[in-house]
């Protein structure tokens, strides 16, 4: 065991800085095409149910089907391929990625376009996983947190440029067509992973049992409900913020597609100071984080009746969302032990049902008496369902080093 760590350790600390670099940039497409594919239905919904000739309800699957996968899928499949090298694993999962996205793209008919999203999702998951434990072996030691936020970004652009492109090339030549450029992206990143990420010995991990037994403790529990509130908070909101701007704030189309540019800057201001700031104290950013957005989006209630005041809450409410990424992700895998990628794949799936969770939230808050100019502030009390849970964790932790200091 110590020969494989020392291995490590030196073919690691042999990279040079370009290196490294290039083998960050190729996982930062990756996330960039991955998250892209899970937007593209979103902009072609109505192409997509005029040429299948199913309803606009039905074809939304493509985008429930995908989520579902996320969720059950990755961590299934991380458990069952955990034992495998992370730069086979990576191929792997390209593989499989790569497959889904022509399934999409030659679809004859709505059945086999699901059946490729199906597929492209059972991928993503170990694939979003396998990438932010590479990220964090690559960093230089008190570097995890900015390495895997610079891989985060690549989430980050697919949402302000990747989803608005996919549907504008969708638009002009087809909605196929943005699928089969992100397939074809996906077929070379693979030939990138075979060049540019390093085979690094892998340290003998836990069997499926042990791997089992880790990411059902209480503490690492806590850590994926602390994801869940803290995403589902954000997307109890932002999926609905387009009607809020339009119909509270009084923007016209064209500037709601600005003010939404400027969420998407604040967001990538926020991967990148959250992941610098987690690296010297994580809790203290996780908890600030989410205590910043918390309040973000309660200001947001009364911001959103003036155009001005609504583009500030609205870019520090991007600053906010995204400072708890990286945090949370090292956090995780703190907590893992020898299941790295099985736990790093728990956790994209508890952003995928903060995801869910909160936009089923803000609908039922829409469809109720308090109506959308309320959805904000209800998603600032999901929030701080999140925020207590941060707490909690804090305290368990010290409790716990107490008890380790007084019977060590």
């Amino acid at each position: 065991m110590a020969d494989v760590n020392n291995l490590r350790t030196d073919r690691i600390n042999g990279l040079t800085n370009r290196e490294r670099t290039a083998a960050l940039l190729l996982l930062t497409l990756i996330v960039f095409a991955i998250g892209t594919a899970e937007l593209l239905p979103m902009g072609l919904l109505v192409p997509i149910a005029n040429e299948t000739g199913v309803s606009i309800s039905i074809t939304g699957m493509l985008v429930t089907g995908y989520a579902l996968g996320v969720v059950f899928g990755g961590p299934v499949l991380s458990a069952i391929t955990g034992r495998l090298p992370r730069k086979a694993l990576l191929s792997l999962f390209l593989c499989i990625f790569v497959t889904g996205g022509i399934v999409c793209t030659v679809a004859p008919s709505y059945g086999v376009l699901l059946v490729g999203r199906i597929i492209s999702s059972f991928a993503h998951g170990t694939l979003f996983g396998t990438i932010v434990v590479i990220a964090k072996e690559l960093a230089q030691p008190g570097k995890e947190g900015r390495s895997i936020a610079w891989v985060g970004s690549g989430l980050t652009v697919s949402v302000i440029l990747g989803a608005p492109l996919g549907t504008f090339l969708g638009q002009q030549f087809g909605w196929r067509f943005p699928f089969l450029v992100i397939t074809c992206l996906s077929a070379v990143a693979w030939l990138g992973v075979m060049k540019l990420i390093p085979s690094l010995p892998r340290v003998a991990e836990a069997s499926l049992k042990g791997q089992l037994r880790i990411v059902s403790r209480p503490s690492f529990l806590l850590v994926l409900l602390i994801t869940i509130f803290g995403t589902g908070g954000t997307f109890a909101a932002f999926t609905y913020i387009t009607p809020i701007l339009e119909g509270i704030s009084g923007f016209s189309e064209g500037l709601i597609t600005i003010v939404l540019l400027i969420f998407g800057v604040g967001s990538l201001i926020g991967n990148i100071v959250g992941g610098r700031l987690a690296d010297k104290r994580l809790m203290p950013t996780l908890l600030g984080g989410i205590m910043l957005l918390a309040i973000s989006m309660a200001i947001f209630t009364w911001a959103s009746h003036d155009k001005v005041a609504a583009v500030i809450s609205v870019f520090v409410w991007g600053i906010a969302a995204y400072s708890i990424i990286a945090p949370l992700n090292i956090l995780v895998l703190q907590k893992a032990g020898d299941a790295q990628e099985l736990a790093s794949a728990l956790n994209i799936s508890a952003f995928n049902m903060g995801n869910a969770m909160g936009a089923f939230i803000g609908g039922l808050v829409i469809d109720s008496s308090l109506g959308l100019s309320a959805v904000p502030w209800v998603a600032s009390l999901v929030t701080l369902v999140g925020i207590l849970l941060t707490i909690w964790s804090i305290t368990r932790e010290q409790q716990e080093s107490r008890k380790a200091g007084l019977f060590g």
